[in-house]
């Protein structure tokens, strides 16, 4: 691990790809942090899209192998990437005996309806101490909550869809970090990021509702730790459009 802060080149155009701004940016940015640029890891990502971060890891970390899977091709090909066509909200066709040092989800959670059983198929390909990333949209801002109170709806799902719906899965941080910590994953880091100005219009309605949020976390007796409490729901969750959470997995006890 390379604990020294970089900085991503300043010639790297990093594209935004089918998540929110800034996602692929902060992962690239953690990224360059733990490892050092001339290491030789095993990567996978999945959904990989049309394959936007895995070419700009590759910009970073010449000597990585990469792979990314998803259910179609990706637009233009790179044949520094091993793309396998895979419907990812069923069984995972690679042998488990296949492991990787870095394993991510970038935008890709909310889009299978078995998702403990996604969590598990990709931490059980990670090596002992490998990293894991996993990234969403956040249903728990203030914008969110008032339109839930006054519309019956979270912002990013509507009241009504139709026959050929995607995004359908409400994936809930609480129930995510359950899930790592569930299969021996030990949450490292946790990110809001996305934040857009026109929503701190929203400014006194959050600050109306913190206080309160936090008098009743921290009454809640749980086994969770101060500071995990405090990064998932720090402020920055009422206005944090999309959240990062970095976990490493943990030896057998």
């Amino acid at each position: 691990m390379n604990s020294t802060k970089k900085s991503l080149p300043q010639n790297l155009e990093i594209l935004r790809g089918q998540t929110q701004k800034d996602v692929n940016k902060i992962i690239l940015q953690e990224l360059l942090n733990k490892f050092n640029e001339s290491s030789q890891k095993k990567a996978l990502d999945l959904p990989c899209g049309n394959l936007e971060f895995l070419n700009h890891l590759h910009i970073l970390f010449p000597n990585w192998q990469l792979e990314g899977f998803d259910l179609f091709p990706p637009a233009t090909a790179n044949n520094k990437v091993n793309f396998t066509q895979m419907d990812l909200s069923k069984t995972f066709t690679t042998a488990e005996e296949e492991k990787f040092d870095l394993i991510t989800c970038i935008s890709g959670i909310m889009m299978f309806g078995n998702t403990e059983n996604f969590l598990s198929n990709c931490i059980k390909r990670l090596n002992t101490d490998g990293t894991i990333i996993i990234t969403n949209d956040n249903p728990a801002t203030i914008k969110d909550r008032l339109s839930y109170l006054f519309l019956g709806r979270f912002r990013i799902f509507d009241q009504f869809f139709d026959d050929h719906e995607t995004l359908t899965q409400l994936v809930i941080i609480q129930d995510l970090t359950r899930m790592f910590r569930k299969n021996n994953i030990e949450i490292e880091k946790i990110i809001y990021c996305s934040f857009y100005p026109k929503d701190f219009l929203f400014l006194p309605f959050a600050l109306a509702v913190y206080p309160f949020q936090m008098l009743y976390l921290l009454s809640r007796k749980t086994n969770m730790s101060l500071a995990l409490k405090m990064s998932k729901y720090n402020f920055k969750q009422l206005f944090g459009r999309h959240y990062i959470i970095i976990g490493k997995k943990k030896g057998m006890q």
